[in-house]
């Protein structure tokens, strides 16, 4: 009965120590960097996604009500849509473009929630939500709604270079935004959707009944 390891068997264990230390940790780096990479893939889907759901919505609390363009606070005389006009808003086809009579039921209203429901795109101004992805890393995704100045008509238009606006404008912007969540020891991850939308009233379909 042998008392000792061969020289061939000591070497043989050796190698195969030495494999495992050097094998095992790559493993265990590349696996945890792949589920941080699968994690922040989930976390902009869900920013996406909410996106989306707010690109969904009409634009105003008015606009489930009427389906025309409502009046705002904006002077650029290329944007009026009231009297001055015809109650109608320059640069469309007849009849798509009309506008709601100057009251205030038919004005834009100002940002965030009129009720319990999240029935516009505004609404959601305020939201924010602590996600889970399915291994367990958690997000923080938040929703951020405003009005930016009108631009000037014609050409093209550079959303990001507008300024927010304290009145009612043409133009509403949300920002849905994630982000590590309080307590979360990962690397800063930090990315935003912008949803740009404009006052031009409610798709609606002519109806006429049989005779």
């Amino acid at each position: 009965m042998r008392s000792a390891l061969t020289l061939i068997e000591l070497i043989f264990t050796m190698v195969i120590v030495g494999l495992v230390f050097t094998v095992v940790p790559k493993i265990v780096f590349v696996t945890n960097k792949s589920f941080e990479t699968v994690s922040r893939e989930d976390a902009l889907y869900n920013a996406v996604s909410m996106a989306g759901i707010v690109a969904s919505l009409p634009w105003d609390e008015n606009n489930t009500i009427y389906s025309d363009v409502l009046g705002t606070d904006s002077t650029r005389p290329a944007y009026l849509c009231d009297a001055t006009t015809g109650f109608y808003r320059i640069g469309g086809f007849k009849g798509g473009r009309n506008c709601m009579e100057a009251s205030a039921a038919a004005k834009a209203s100002p940002i965030g929630r009129e009720d319990s429901l999240y029935n516009d795109l505004d609404d959601y101004d305020g939201y924010s939500v602590t996600t889970a992805t399915p291994g367990g890393s958690k997000y923080l995704l938040s929703v951020k709604a405003r009005y930016l100045a009108d631009p000037p008509p014609g050409g093209v238009v550079d959303f990001s270079t507008l300024p927010a606006v304290s009145t009612s404008s043409n133009i509403k912007e949300v920002n849905v935004t994630v982000t590590n969540a309080a307590g979360r020891v990962k690397s800063p991850f930090v990315s935003s959707v912008y949803y740009e939308s404009a006052n031009i009233g409610q798709t609606a379909v002519k109806r006429r009944a049989w005779r």
